[in-house]
């Protein structure tokens, strides 16, 4: 548009109409130059408009009855933009086709996981274990039964890593404790995949009704020192798996200082979920050199 040809006060209309400001008192040349600078800005804020969009269809095909495929298809939906009379350097990058499929656990991968924490000798339990670790829909139970084997495993790593005898322990609220003459140290253990909830396995009873504010019964500040988060390999084996260790005091609910939270947070996973700050609790706590 030539807006040479427009008068003064059509110019000064058009910029109230797009929200131009500081127009009093501009001369003409002014006025014009401030609106096709504003096309310019315009131009940009859309230009995001012009690409192409991905449009991901997922479909899902059941494959085996342990086996479940996931297909991600990209497909380029062209979107129309807006008509912008103003000459810009922006230009459009064609946007790459892409075709994605995750990994499916392999009876192979499941065997060996099962060999990890089972051996080799066939048993009832291996039965089950394989084609779980197969199937998605039971890895949630996964973690449910092999929790305690989990908790001897951190235990022996614990003993390792600080160069104090950790044993394993049953029926208090810690899973594992220091076994010399130095001052205790106590550590919970959790089996996760992905979040890291931390609720308690109680019963929402009237001795714990102080603690069940969420819906889930909340840890006390005074029952362990810290918490071991252990996490498998993606197909749940021993190898590739990792260890991650928070003292209490990051875990304090600040709402109720006497409790812990209930689930952790993304913004403390992130400082802890590193070997470096692990080896660095473990050196505080067990007070050894590492």
């Amino acid at each position: 548009m030539n807006y040479s040809k427009m008068k003064k006060d059509e110019l000064k209309a058009l910029c109230k109409e797009r929200k131009i400001n500081g127009i009093t008192g501009k001369r003409k040349v002014k006025l014009i130059e401030m609106i096709t600078q504003s096309e310019v800005t315009m131009a940009k804020h859309v230009t995001q408009d012009t690409q192409v969009q991905k449009v991901i269809k997922v479909t899902m095909e059941l494959t085996d009855l342990s086996e479940l495929m996931v297909k991600l298809v990209l497909q380029d939906t062209p979107v129309s933009s807006p008509k912008i009379e103003a000459e810009t350097d922006i230009k459009v990058e064609p946007v790459v086709r892409i075709e994605m499929s995750p990994s499916i656990i392999t009876r192979e991968d499941a065997e060996k996981s099962a060999t990890e924490w089972l051996g080799e000798s066939p048993s009832p339990m291996r039965d089950w274990i394989v084609p779980a670790i197969m199937d998605r829909k039971q890895h949630r139970d996964i973690g449910k039964v092999l929790a305690y084997a989990a908790e001897i495993y951190v235990n022996k790593w614990l003993s390792e890593k600080s160069g104090r005898r950790v044993i394993t322990i049953t029926g208090e609220s810690w899973d594992g404790v220091t076994d010399d003459n130095n001052k205790k140290v106590r550590n919970q253990i959790k089996f996760r995949m992905d979040a890291w909830h931390f609720e308690t396995t109680r019963r929402n009873s009237a001795k714990n009704a102080e603690t069940n504010g969420t819906g889930h019964v909340a840890y006390r500040k005074d029952e362990f020192d810290m918490v071991a988060i252990f996490k498998p390999s993606p197909t749940f084996g021993i190898t590739g798996s990792t260890i991650r260790c928070i003292p209490v005091s990051a875990l304090i609910n600040p709402s109720k200082p006497d409790q812990l939270i209930t689930n952790i947070p993304m913004a403390i996973r992130k400082i802890y979920d590193n070997e470096e700050k692990t080896l660095e609790v473990i050196k505080t706590l067990y007070q050894t050199p590492l």
